[in-house]
């Protein structure tokens, strides 16, 4: 039995096998949760693994497919749902807030990336009735304290600028995916990952960093482990309070741009931007309100990043005061 607390949620863990437990705790701290003394106290939430030499997960005969995305396929009934990937399945009660997994023996073998999506996808599912939602962004708290999301699917330029501006000395969480949670004032953010990762075609612009193991992203291609935190320790934040969102996409243009965007747009990206495929009718409505809440609270931006912001994050700084001369 194993604990592990991500702010004020603790998760019990019980897994069969020495191997298992090993790579869950690896997999759990990359993902932000920090192991714990054990407590009397009733967890949040409890997940057990097992290992399923068959690789055999029943679906109830009622279960309907929600979506199949990068191998993984979801099911859901009136209240549970279910993962699989190959031979591995995921039994998930999110409002009893308890998971239970049935692992194959080549479940491990799979890349490290692999393993924590499907990690991912159930405790996502489980955080959601505790009113914390995911979000596909990068979170940075500028040098004056602002917070700003950036917010854009893979390949849109999230972890190279987040890097960049984390070397101009910009605060972080992560450089790709958050989550949301109401906080007594406003929205907040919360790091989902605590590592970041590049392109691993051009780690020679990161040899200031430490960096680690290759692994698939999720367009075919390769992406490396950076350690941000050991270059530069102290930045790393564990909570920030979005003020502006930037919606960022990479185009063929030599200087980048920055546009005003309504909110009705950039609530059409949020959503897309949300993990769609794990909404629920349970928890959705608190969602939305957490996103209009997002966004009544934050101005937002579309950043069409050309190749100067490539060789100079801090571009986005001056385009940032720039949009705020002309709103004044």
């Amino acid at each position: 039995m194993a604990r592990y607390a991500f702010h004020h949620i603790s998760l019990e863990v019980l897994s069969e096998g020495k191997g298992i437990q090993a790579s869950l705790d690896q997999l759990l701290q990359d993902m932000s949760w920090a192991p714990t003394l054990s407590s009397t106290q009733k967890p949040l939430l409890s997940l057990s693994f097992r290992h399923n030499g068959q690789g055999v997960g029943v679906l109830p005969p009622q279960a309907r497919q929600v979506f199949t995305v990068e191998g993984f396929e979801g099911y859901e009934t009136s209240r549970d749902f279910y993962l699989t990937h190959g031979a591995s399945f995921f039994y998930l009660q999110p409002l009893e807030g308890k998971g239970e997994a049935h692992l194959a023996p080549s479940f491990f073998d799979q890349p490290p990336l692999l393993q924590q999506k499907f990690f991912g996808f159930g405790l996502i599912r489980l955080l959601r009735p505790l009113g914390l939602f995911s979000l596909h962004a990068a979170c940075l708290l500028a040098p004056d304290g602002v917070g700003v999301l950036i917010v854009g699917s893979s390949g849109s330029g999230k972890s190279t600028l987040t890097i960049g501006l984390i070397r101009e000395g910009w605060g972080y969480l992560s450089d790709d995916a958050v989550l949301l949670r109401k906080g007594s004032e406003a929205v907040e953010a919360m790091a989902l990952r605590r590592h970041c990762f590049i392109d691993a075609q051009t780690p020679v612009d990161y040899s200031d960093f430490r960096l680690g193991e290759m692994v698939p992203d999720a367009v075919s291609g390769q992406r490396q482990r950076v350690y941000v935190d050991e270059t530069f320790p102290g930045q790393a934040v564990p909570t920030c309070v979005p003020r502006v969102l930037v919606f960022s996409r990479i185009v063929p243009e030599p200087k980048s741009t920055l546009l005003p965007l309504t909110r009705v747009d950039a609530l059409q990206i949020l959503l897309t931007e949300s993990g769609p495929q794990l909404f629920d009718p349970y928890t959705m409505a608190q969602q939305m309100e957490i996103l209009k809440t997002l966004l009544s609270q934050t101005k937002t931006y579309e950043l069409r990043a050309g190749a100067d912001l490539h060789r100079d994050p801090r571009i986005l700084e001056y385009l940032l005061v720039e949009q705020a001369g002309k709103g004044s």
